[in-house]
């Protein structure tokens, strides 16, 4: 059963990239000066400089641009669920996403955050145990379409990974999921304090 599971999902992402791929070879080059103006109605939460009014909200300041306009085409496919950004994605194009991806991405980083340097030390070494970065990034600040945690609200963090972990939050090929499994809400808690002590 996990077998097939697995097998679905990676033909799953399959599909979407090859999709997204096609899309995006026919498309205008992303945009980030329409994309601030297309962004007006993302200031309310995630702010105009891209740090967001609430820690249960993420930071796209310095986010890499692919993962941006992936969450915003799961969201406007449902597969995604947040709040309201299902209805705010439903209207996008991906010109759109693509535009206002250009805008965050091309912000300066959020500012790190310091907190508890054993919980921080805990994360560090919990982070490496799990090859964090060998997706995320050496300083977990994301790359192609894997999100940037360096900075990130430890908040913010600590919901996902739960999410993740329980199933709640689907990722497009389960890696994450796999990775987030043996978590225990320790590690979690630990995990974010470090991502959210980078910059």
């Amino acid at each position: 059963m996990k077998l097939i599971s697995s097998t679905k999902a990676i033909l799953g992402v399959a599909f979407f990239t090859t999709l997204f791929a096609l899309n995006i070879a026919s498309a205008a080059p992303p945009d980030a000066a329409a994309g601030k103006v297309k962004a007006q109605t993302c200031f309310a939460c995630h702010g105009e400089n891209g740090i967001s009014v609430s820690p249960d909200i993420p930071n796209l300041a310095a986010q890499p641009p692919l993962s941006i306009t992936y969450q915003l085409i799961q969201f406007r496919g449902q597969q995604r669920k947040g709040g309201a950004m299902e209805a705010l994605a439903a209207g996008l194009s991906d010109q759109d996403m693509r535009d206002i991806a250009a805008y965050y991405s091309a912000l300066p980083p959020p500012p790190a955050q310091s907190s508890n340097t054993d919980l921080i030390a805990k994360g560090q070494q919990i982070s490496s145990t799990q090859y964090c970065n060998s997706c995320h990034g050496p300083q977990l600040q994301g790359q192609k379409h894997i999100a940037r945690l360096a900075g990130q609200s430890p908040e913010y963090l600590i919901a996902q990974l739960k999410n993740i972990r329980s199933g709640v939050r689907v990722d497009m090929d389960g890696t994450m999921g796999s990775a987030a499994r043996g978590l225990t809400d320790g590690d979690i808690e630990a995990l974010a304090a470090y991502a959210a002590s980078l910059k």
